[in-house]
């Protein structure tokens, strides 16, 4: 299989196809998600390919092929069928259903497969959401890969406070500015992909990704748009797209995202360093960071190291966190719902004062 070792094969792969694979399969990743197909890139040719019944009717628990999957497929009459997904060494993934806005978390999506970078994108303009940046930031960390944080459009000199808050939000986060009309940061961020490495972009409509991927590329492969003078762009992409860097590396393009709730607890500490640092200088192991005496994180926030807001993003997102955990465990969610009911019986025989 040497000749896809650019897509990022490894030993591991090799010898799990060998386990796995029938006489005639073949082995390849899938490059693009498009409304009711894949491309999938193989030994010498990109096919159009789709799964086969019992993925579709019978999934396992492991789920549908994603962008980034390494498969097992077999060719016939110059398509492929896809019988099989080898293991995932990385994935980013959110929860289907937005608990930002009470909605219902009703299961995982795999956005993205096997990346070594998480590209979170943000425009050096009115686009910028603290919080949004969170939520990004615990499931980049979460899906294994590296994250980093490009900021685009500093052309309109408008990224010196953004550069700043970005220091407190994200500590130990690299930041790479870049201006996809002049080029600048362009060959610095573009060095970083490897050979057989990916780069996921996610970030949401209107920051540059589709840009940054034509500079990146060096030619215009994504459509983009410009809808004013200050350069906010508007959604362009519709589907997630794996595209070969010159000279090895690969990135990966999605549409906007306009929410995202966190799907695994891995990764939500790792984007909120500064607070779990001091968490642990707690006096008490199990401090809540309330009124509790000697809590290292309160004394940060009065000192004004830390926002108390951020603070809360990070109950908040350790509540929603939590909640999920909950959801797939049967027992503990009726323990949940059991104490709620004997605190409202509670609060009813209150008296009113």
């Amino acid at each position: 299989m040497d000749d896809i070792d650019h897509l990022g094969w490894s030993p591991a792969l090799a010898r799990a196809f060998a386990e796995t694979a029938e006489p005639g399969q073949i082995a390849g990743r899938i490059i693009a998600h498009h409304r009711g197909h894949y491309e999938l890139a193989c030994t010498g040719a990109t096919l159009r390919a789709q799964c086969a019944g019992r993925m579709r009717h019978h999934d396992a628990g492991y789920g549908l092929p994603v962008v980034g999957d390494f498969v097992i497929a077999r060719i016939e009459a110059g398509a492929a069928t896809i019988d099989a997904i080898l293991p995932r060494r990385t994935k980013f993934a959110r929860a289907v259903g937005d608990l930002t806005r009470h909605d219902v978390a009703r299961g995982e999506q795999i956005i993205a497969a096997n990346i070594d970078y998480v590209f979170i994108v943000t425009g050096a303009d009115a686009d910028f959401s603290v919080r949004r940046l969170e939520r990004l930031l615990g499931a980049a960390f979460g899906s294994g890969a590296v994250p980093l944080i490009v900021v685009t459009k500093t052309d309109l000199g408008l990224a010196a406070p953004m550069i700043v808050q970005l220091a407190l939000e994200a500590p130990g986060v690299a930041v790479h500015q870049v201006s996809n009309r002049t080029g600048e940061g362009i060959p610095a961020l573009r060095a970083l992909i490897g050979p057989g490495q990916t780069a996921l972009l996610v970030g949401s409509s209107g920051v540059g990704k589709s840009s940054l991927v034509n500079r990146l590329l060096g030619y215009e492969r994504q459509a983009t748009s410009i809808t004013d003078d200050n350069g906010r762009g508007r959604h362009t992409t519709t589907s997630r797209d794996l595209f070969l860097l010159d000279g090895g590396g690969m990135i990966l393009d999605t549409p906007g995202i306009r929410a995202i709730t966190q799907w695994q607890p891995e990764g939500l500490d790792d984007a909120f360093t500064d607070i779990t640092v001091l968490a642990a200088q707690c006096r008490f192991s199990d401090c809540r960071h309330e009124a509790e005496p000697g809590c290292a994180v309160r004394e940060a926030i009065e000192d004004g190291r830390i926002e108390a807001r951020r603070l809360a993003d990070y109950v908040k997102l350790n509540r929603e966190m939590a909640y999920l955990e909950r959801r797939g465990d049967k027992r503990a969610e009726a323990a949940v719902k059991r104490q709620w009911r004997e605190q409202t019986r509670a609060n009813r025989r209150r008296p009113i004062s």
